[in-house]
């Protein structure tokens, strides 16, 4: 049930979660070996630079975490409380005592030159704009940045900082409990390059070494203050993967105890193969698969062609028949777990619905040019089932209103450069999941300065007042009313086009128990039973 935020807002620490227990215990079973699915090989280990990184979730303990029964909670990690009395400014106050695994103490200034060089510009941080809510951050992205720290940020003393934003935004407990928020030590600030192929972290494990293509190797950091959960291995082996399928098959033979994001080719295989016992459904799954359609390309600039598009793809029978169940159609730009805001059919334009599709297109002009769709031909969450969705959709284009549509498959990097560096020659089909539970989230690759805003650089200014709007009230039923018309507004342009929301699965070994926080399955997390002795 949806609960109203009183107008000062506290968050405070309270005791050990029952999930984590042991907050900071020894693990008197040493050499034992959880190994664990990695694909591909990255480029870099750190948040900062590479977010969804499952070996920089172990490093790090950041500030707040989010909820293990509601991805929507939050509770303190590296701080104590998270306080404000209007969404603008806020107070943290840090637990004393952490430290990095190199023995250097964490104070508040140690937050404050983390954002500030995150969020410079010229530092080129991928994660830089996690800071765009603070105070000054436009001023440190201009082509000429006028500043280089975030006027927004103030030490009061060793372990308070005070957080001013631009506006108000209650989802600002929820941003800096994300690991691109997570401190980094002098040495890391000092040499960025070195830091994000070595990083030295503050959380329960410590990176060890990383064997290109091979495998990375964390151990069980027993200095540990925060939470640890019960059974933790005492190393953990990312096994680097060219291929899911072939982790999958690992897992089967008993060389792989853990792999996330199975792909949903393999789901009913795995059900046959593995069973209840070694198959693990991801709770409040939070991704979703859909078409996004960049205000650069000009052919598809008229509305009705972007909803004629839409009306012409029958979700249900795709969902069923294609992907085996393995997703359920999306009629919404955001998902479930989000909390009110969503509806499940916030889109009217998103049943199959052929005839009118037609009427749309003829009002319109009909195709004037080719359309180019762009996909991911191969890697996580999309794989197969992507080029089967393409081909799908491509298929009923054609079919239903003529189009001349042409296939764009490419490697999951050229896809992601050509969203983020606005060089695609039509749609992309984008499998987009988020770094916490918000709205804002789904919605903010729909307005300019929001995450994701450079793969569709659509920009609504009536769309952008209701949200932030929402993001100023802590009255999560009254911010729900926001989302919602902003939602609609955008609806009406149709810039993006939901399709799918996919089943995330993992596949596991019986001794293996997935643990998740924030409705993500993180590897450290992994109840682990296995036994000593299983080095490779």
């Amino acid at each position: 049930m949806a609960q109203k935020l009183r107008r000062r807002l506290v968050l405070a620490a309270g005791t050990c979660l029952a999930l984590l227990a042991g907050c900071g215990a020894h693990d008197t079973d040493a050499g034992r070996v959880l190994r664990v699915a990695q694909y591909p090989d990255p480029d870099e280990l750190n948040s900062q630079q590479n977010a969804g990184s499952q070996v920089y979730m172990g490093l790090c303990e950041p500030l707040t975490g989010l909820g293990i029964a509601d991805a929507g909670d939050i509770r303190m990690r590296g701080a104590e409380r998270v306080d404000t009395t209007d969404g603008l400014v806020w107070t943290i106050k840090l637990r004393p005592g952490r430290e990095f695994q190199n023995g250097e103490p964490i104070t508040a200034q140690t937050y404050a030159d983390t954002w500030n060089a995150v969020a410079y510009g010229p530092n080129a941080y991928k994660a830089s704009s996690t800071f765009s809510v603070i105070d000054g951050y436009a001023e440190l992205n201009e082509d000429q940045p006028r500043r280089d720290t975030l006027r927004g940020l103030e030490v009061l003393d060793e372990l308070t900082l005070r957080v001013t934003l631009t506006q108000p935004d209650y989802d600002f407990p929820k941003i800096i409990a994300s690991y691109a928020a997570c401190p980094i030590p002098k040495e890391g600030l000092a040499d960025p390059t070195a830091y994000s192929q070595a990083p030295v972290g503050n959380g329960p494990y410590q990176f060890v070494r990383w064997d290109r293509n091979e495998r990375i190797v964390l151990k069980r950091w027993h200095d540990y203050q925060g939470e640890v959960p019960p059974g933790a291995a005492e190393e953990i082996h990312f096994k680097i993967y060219q291929s899911q399928d072939t982790a999958y098959r690992d897992v089967q033979a008993g060389q792989l105890d853990v792999l996330r994001n199975l792909p949903g080719g393999l789901l009913n295989d795995a059900r046959n193969q593995l069973g209840d016992e070694g198959l693990f459904a991801i709770p409040q799954q939070r991704q979703i698969t859909q078409m996004l359609i960049p205000e650069y390309i000009e052919s598809l600039q008229d509305p009705r062609l972007r909803k004629a598009i839409s009306l012409s793809i029958d979700r249900d029978a795709m969902a069923g028949a294609l992907l085996r169940g393995s997703a359920t159609p999306a009629r919404s730009l955001i998902v479930e777990a989000v909390g009110p805001a969503y509806r499940a059919d916030a889109c009217e334009d998103c049943t199959y619905d052929p005839e009118r599709a037609r009427q749309l297109v003829a009002e319109a002009g009909g195709f004037k040019e080719p359309v180019f769709l762009w996909y991911s031909n191969t890697g996580g969450g999309g794989g197969t089932e992507m080029s089967q969705i393409a081909l799908a959709i491509a298929n009923a284009l054609r079919q239903e209103l003529g189009a001349d549509v042409r296939l764009r498959p490419v490697l999951p990097a050229q896809l992601t450069q050509a969203q983020s560096s606005g060089t695609l020659t039509g749609p992309s089909l984008s499998l987009w999941g988020d770094i916490y539970p918000s709205p804002d989230q789904y919605l903010g690759m729909f307005r300019e300065g929001g995450d994701g805003n450079e793969y569709t650089q659509y920009d609504n200014p009536a769309a952008n007042e209701l949200i932030a709007k929402a993001l100023a009230t802590g009255d999560e039923l009254q911010a729900a009313q926001y989302w919602q018309q902003a939602e609609d507004l955008i609806f009406e342009d149709m810039p993006g086009i939901p399709l799918f929301y996919p089943g995330i699965y993992a596949a596991h070994a019986p001794c293996a128990k997935p643990g998740t926080l924030g409705g993500d399955l993180q590897y450290y997390l992994t109840a682990f039973e296995c036994g000593p002795g299983r080095e490779e």
